[in-house]
Order: C-alpha cells, then structure tokens, then sequence
C-alpha cells in the first residue's frame, strides 16, 4: 500500500516588503499586541466586551482598521436559545421581534491555520446580523414554545442596513488609495461584503488567493489570480446551465422543450448572478487569500462575511494606488518540502514521492518500529568520499531571485556513528555539476554550524563578521577549546556537539541579502552580518545566481577535494522556502513536524497515570492532579504533553 504524507511549511502571513503602510496580525505564531491585550497571545474570551462588543483599533501609517467582535445568544440545556418573544411579525411563522435574550456567548479571539498551506489569520466571534428576531422552535409540526434567533443579513443594496453586531472589520485611510487584505472566508455559499458605510452598498472587491480542491498538476493548493478566481466563480454559477445546454436535448425530448426548459434555467441563473457576484470563487468551498478594493480619503469600508465569521491576517494600504495597481502583486511563494517517504513503482523499485534520489551506499528508510520519533528519512553512508549522497531536484535553489531571501531546513540525526566520524561533514551542498570541487558556484552548510559559499562573491563567514566577534564551532572534535589565528585574536570557540547524544536535532539557515542565521534546535548559534558588496561578503549571488546551483545534496562531501568522508547522517522532514523564517516560525515548524520535541530534547520521563477522575483532566510529573493554567510537561489523557 502506497503511504502519503505531506508537510507543508508555507509561510503566508508576512506581507510584501513594497507595501507603504503594513500591519501583520500574525507576529512569529503569536497575535500582534492588539489581539494579544485582549484575548492573549494565543486567543481567548474578549477582557474588554462593551454593549456586546470587543473592539480592537490597528493603526499603520495613514490606514486605521477597527476590528468588532460582537455576542450571539446562547444555548440553553437541550439546544433551545434563551430568547423572549415581542411583538408579533410574522403569526404564520411564528416570528416576533425579540423582547431579550438572557444569556450571550462569550467573545473570542483566537489563532487559526488553515494548515495545508500555513496560512495563519485570527478569528473572531458573532455573525455580522443587522437585525435578530426570534422564532418558535417546532417538532413534527408542533410549536414547542421555545425560541431561537431568527437573524435578517445585511444585503448588497444597502436596504437593510448595517450589521448591528457579530464579526466585522472597518477600514479607513487619511488618504485615496487601495487596500489587500489578507482574509480567509468559509464555504456554504457565504458572501462576502467590502460596504461603503456613507452609501451602505457593497462594491467591487477583487479576490486573489487559494480555493479549496483547485490544485496545480502535482497536488499542491493553486494560487489564483483574480481572473482565475473569476473562472472559478463563473463555473459555479454558470456551470449547471452551460452543462446541460452543451449536453443538448434529452432521449425524447424535443428541441423545442429543451430550448424552453434551457432559457428558463438561464432567466433563474441571471436573476441570482448579482448576489451570487459576492460569493468567492466556488460556493461550497472555503477561501483564503486577499481582497483588494479601492478607498476615498476618510470614508469609511465595512469588511464582512454573509451569515459567518470572515478570517484576518492582516492588511496593506498603498497611497495613490487602485485595486487594479496591486493585484499582479501577488505571487505564490516557493516552498519545497518532503518527508523522504516512498512507494513502489511499475518495476518494483522504492522511489519517493518527490523525486528524490539516494546516490551511492545511502537509502530512504521507512520504519514504523516503536518510539520512532520519523517513519520515513534518508540514511547516508559515510564510508567513503564524494560517494553517497540524497540528490534533490534541481530547481530547489532558483526561486529567491525576486525575495532575496532563503531558508534551508531539515531534522537531522548522527545515530550509529561518532563525532570522530563526521568532524568536517557537511550537511548540505549545492554546486553546478557532480564532483565539482573548490569551484564556483558552490554552497556548504556545515555540521559544526559553519557555512561557505561562492556564488557571484566568496562569503566564508568569518569570526569577523560574526555577530558575537568569533565563531562558535559545534563539533567537540573540531577545534580546541579555544583556537587563535596568527595575530592572537580569538576567531573561534568550541560550543560542544550538539549531534553527540544521536538524537534527533533541527537545522536551519536563514540567509537574506546581508545575514545569515543559523539555528540549531530553534536557538541562534552562529549569525554572520555582511555588506553584501565587499568582495568576500557577498550573499546576494545565492539569490541572482542560484539557478546555476543545480546538483544539490543532503550529506555527500562533494563541494570539497579534501580525503573527508561523506556524511553519515539521517535526515528528516526538509524544508526549503524563498523566504525567511523567524525564530517563532522555526519553532511552530518544529512543533508541527514533531509536537513532543520540547519534552524530547528534556530527556524527562512522564510518569503513567491510569484511572484519571475526569476527561481532559492533567497531572504534573509528580502525579498531581493540576489546573487547566499549570504550565510545563504534564500527562493529560494518559499522554505525555507540554503546556506552554
């Protein structure tokens, strides 16, 4: 049987660096400040509800956007909603206006993912209701005299006014110019409103982003362009109709009963095609992307959803621009991810799902023994030099031609070998051709937690642009505690073997145009500052050169003509983006890949509890049973967890 796994590490919440005014909801996992005052960096019920709303004001540059979090009446045991019926509107249906409800769903803020891409936004509580009355619960055609919200929808005509509550964003700027906001909007056929508030009528959004089910040829979610969006949209409304129409008549139908049956169906879809005009891209699926709409100096533009709670990730105000202006702004951002997992091909041979190749004496592993932190991962052999070696594809290191930004991550195991074994290995290498050695161009990202490269410029990342004034070398066998150059300056220091206990560990190198970080298990170890123009600083060549770094490896001592052997390593859950990850995203990327690498890396063993008095409820590692606050490894449900 074939296993399919998928690690997606796309990073969507920065946005574009040309922006004049930039507010990002979303800092390194967290809420911004706003959010987080109110509801905590996470989420949670609103501390600063007013007249049933939680109002939050972000401010960037010449743009103010008010977000309004707003209650819903709540149930009561059974289901039923504590509403009081008023005066009557409708006797047949039973609906009256609403004399008062007498318990409301709390406000909340929280932090979403849509997941599949790592498209992070915060949701809020309330649907956008412009008026809410209250109609009699019924069962088998009995009125059982209980009442539950009967809520009227704001409609694109303005007619029925503003929402009064519930979800909804407000936007203004001091200035004309164009908005992008970055949203996610449910499925059902929800719409989707940009409102003057003077005029109250919806106008012209334009939608570019990501609908669910619509995949590039490979799988992966297809970003869209406005047009594309458009198609979408058109499909879903025009799609019943054109199928039928191209199907042609029916077994005994005449033409003339189908012309009349056809130009029926096309008069109901026309009369539905300018409500529909809101609705993003496919009905019945959810979207996540931006909308992109024009704005008049001071005036005021409702954002919201029909009937639901539209998602926020933050928002770019350009002066002067239109909608039209930004919409080629939007470009899908480049991310590279595989878990080295295999399956059978036609000829009986284990291939991976990406394409990757196991060069020499190295092979894809794939394992389900007990306690495996990964299932699947590349095992090198470090027997011999310039030999073994797992070849990615070559285009890996081609797209931050336009960002100017990279980062290069992996988890990565020395198990079954010794620090003496692996002293000078690299990691990575990248070069323009097999055995290619001390040439241009060339990447190394070294074991010890060094890197060289040579693209366009020579960068060797000395002690002397170090951050910290030296180098710390993170091999015990690399160096002496301490190791002077000629003039007695201290250029290096040993900072211990962060591979030695055989562990499992995370690498990642942040490259951008005049810095590299490199973490080991989410921490900065080495970060080198450079001009990016000096002859022997020089990074921007990995990003306006690295197209001509085509044979690109994980272990394999190939950028190199020294007698040191591969790398002997294990390697898991790689991921390469054209953009930088922060320290915060590094970290969420661990958690994703191995949720219990904190209390793995700890060494602390959780103790068992058996018969716990109440679901959810935890225990610390003492078997004490502790509040929903405790914070730390405990055991909850019988599993080892940790609570930050």
């Amino acid at each position: 049987m074939k296993k399919i796994f998928t690690l997606v590490g796309v990073t969507l919440c920065a946005m574009s660096a040309n922006a004049q005014d930039v507010y990002n909801a979303i800092v390194d996992g967290k809420l911004a400040t706003e959010f987080a005052a109110v509801a905590g960096e996470k989420g949670g019920v609103a501390n600063n509800v007013a007249d049933g709303k939680s109002i939050i004001t972000m401010t960037a540059g010449k743009a103010t956007v008010t977000a309004v979090g707003g209650t819903t009446p709540a149930n009561a045991d059974g289901g039923a909603q504590q509403i009081t019926p008023g005066e009557v509107i409708d006797a047949e249906n039973h609906i009256y206006e609403t004399a008062s409800v007498e318990a409301w769903n709390d406000i909340n803020w929280g932090l979403k993912n849509q997941g599949d891409i790592d498209f992070w936004y915060v949701t809020g509580t309330g649907n956008p209701y412009v008026k809410m009355n209250a109609v009699e619960n019924s069962k088998d055609g009995e009125w059982l005299g209980t009442y539950k919200a009967d809520y009227v929808y704001y409609n694109p005509d303005g007619s029925l006014g503003m929402p009064i509550t519930g979800l909804y964003y407000k936007f203004t700027a001091s200035a004309a110019g164009a908005f992008k906001v970055k949203v996610w909007a449910n499925k059902g056929n929800r719409k989707t409103f940009v409102v003057n508030a003077k005029t109250q009528k919806a106008e012209r959004l334009l939608a570019s982003g990501y609908i669910n089910g619509v995949n590039d040829a490979d799988g992966k979610k297809k970003l869209l362009t406005v047009e594309q969006v458009d198609s979408v949209h058109h499909v879903y409304i025009w799609g019943d109709y054109e199928k039928k129409l191209a199907a042609g008549p029916g077994e005994g139908q005449t033409q003339e009963d189908f012309d009349a049956k056809m130009a029926e169906l096309k008069a109901e879809t026309e009369a539905t095609e300018a409500d529909r005009q809101f609705v993003i891209g496919n009905g019945n699926q959810n979207f996540w992307g931006w909308l992109t709409f024009d704005v008049e100096a001071g005036e005021e533009y409702w954002v919201f959803q029909h009937s639901s709670q539209i998602g926020f990730g933050g928002f770019e105000f350009h002066e002067g621009k239109t909608a039209e202006d930004l919409i080629g702004g939007i470009e899908a951002p480049y991310v590279y991810t595989t878990n080295f997992s295999t399956y059978e091909d036609e000829d009986g041979n284990r291939v991976t799902w990406k394409g990757e190749k196991a060069v020499g004496n190295g092979q894809f592993v794939s394992t389900e023994e007990e306690g495996a932190v990964f299932g699947d991962y590349f095992q090198n052999d470090g027997t011999a030099q310039r030999t073994s070696y797992c070849l990615l594809p070559e285009d890996v290191l081609a797209h931050s031609d336009k960002t100017h930004e990279l980062t290069i991550a992996f988890w990565v195991s020395a198990e079954g070998f010794t620090p003496a074994q692996y002293t000078y290995a690299p990691l990575f290498t990248a070069y323009a051709q097999q055995n290619n050695p001390n040439k241009d161009p060339m990447l190394a990202l070294q074991s010890r937690g060094f890197a060289q490269l040579n693209c366009a410029g020579w960068c060797d990342f000395t002690g002397a642009n170090n951050a910290n004034g030296k180098n710390t070398v993170y091999n015990s066998n690399a160096w002496e505690a301490t190791d002077k150059n000629p003039a007695g300056e201290l250029t290096h220091i040993n900072g211990g073997n962060w591979l030695e206990d055989q562990k499992w560990h995370y690498y990642t190198a942040v490259f951008t145009d005049d810095a590299l970080k490199i973490y080991l298990d989410g921490e900065v170890k080495n970060e080198w500052n450079v001009d990016g123009v000096t002859d022997g600083q020089v990074i921007t060549g990995l990003f306006t050169n690295g197209a001509d770094l085509k044979y690109v490896c994980l272990g394999g001592n190939q950028a190199w003509g020294w007698n040191d052997n591969d790398s002997p390593f294990r390697y898991a859950r790689l991921l390469i983006k054209n953009s930088k990850m922060t320290q915060g995203e590094i970290k969420a990327q661990m958690t994703a890949d191995f949720p219990g690498w904190e209390e793995y890396f700890t060494g602390v063993e959780a103790i068992t509890v058996k018969a716990q008095p109440a679901v959810n409820a935890i225990y610390n590692m003492a078997g004490q049973q502790v509040g929903e606050g405790f914070k730390g490894l405990v055991i909850k449900n019988g599993k080892k967890v940790v609570i930050k």
